[in-house]
């Protein structure tokens, strides 16, 4: 039964909320568009609560007011990314509302096929250590971020590479960066402090304070038994593409 596992610390969910979806080519902030009959975010939102996520915190950036206005819940914190200059600059935010222990469960609100079930695992491997993050395979993976395995261990993190800034060789790995973790607190942290805006497009990575710490700490690759979960939503096709697997899996209920 969801939400019924016993974890050493609180687990918070932290979902990452701030983009515009210029793609998307509306008015509307990104994760207010509807897949399966229900806003992006409310599915995400849904599954860290089954999954038994004491908080849930939401970083918003773009017509936060709106976002705010359409899914307020007690059980909801949301912070404002004032500038959004990425997923390390979003996941840090949030450090004046964590201050104690707690395993991270950085979520995308664009992800709306992840399940409870992903999302416990997932914690449960990374308080058996120190992080873990899932990956999926893909066939082609086009401009998903790649993920690198260390040489001795399959099963071990590496490093990561977003698509943009990967070389020819990096863009051949099939297995890319689902963009669902589970991160102590407040170990973190300093990773986050110490990012610098390294890349093409001169953003703060979230991928690049994983980087660091993988060089420290061990990592677990985690690998999605079922890929749609990380599914994203950026344009219309793609919104087309999870409304009808929502749909399905509504169906078959």
């Amino acid at each position: 039964m969801h939400g019924t596992t016993q974890s050493p610390r609180p687990r918070i969910a932290v979902i990452l909320a701030a983009g515009k979806g210029t793609r998307l080519q509306s008015e509307l902030p990104k994760v207010l568009h509807e897949a399966g009959g229900r806003p992006l975010l409310s599915w995400v939102l849904d599954a860290a609560r089954a999954a038994g996520c004491a908080r849930l915190v939401v970083v918003v950036g773009h017509k936060a007011d709106e976002v705010r206005a359409a899914l307020a819940a007690p059980d909801v914190t949301w912070v404002l990314q004032a500038e959004q200059r990425g997923t390390g600059h979003a996941l840090a935010q949030v450090m004046p509302e964590i201050s104690g222990p707690a395993t991270l469960l950085v979520l995308s609100g664009d992800v709306p096929l992840l399940t409870p079930a992903t999302l416990e695992s997932l914690a449960a491997e990374a308080e058996r250590g120190w992080g873990a993050l899932a990956v999926a395979e893909l066939e082609s993976p086009g401009s998903l971020g790649r993920v690198i395995p260390r040489a001795d261990r399959s099963d071990r993190l590496a490093r990561l590479v977003e698509a943009r800034d990967a070389s020819p060789e990096e863009l051949r790995v099939t297995t890319v960066n689902a963009g669902i973790y589970a991160l102590p607190a407040p170990e973190i942290y300093p990773y986050l402090e110490a990012l610098q805006p390294n890349n093409a497009q001169g953003e703060l990575y979230l991928t690049d304070a994983l980087a660091a710490a993988a060089a420290q700490h061990e990592l677990v690759i985690h690998r999605l038994a079922d890929p749609t979960e990380a599914l994203g939503v950026n344009d219309r096709a793609e919104l087309a593409a999870v409304d009808r697997l929502l749909s399905a899996r509504t169906a078959i209920r």
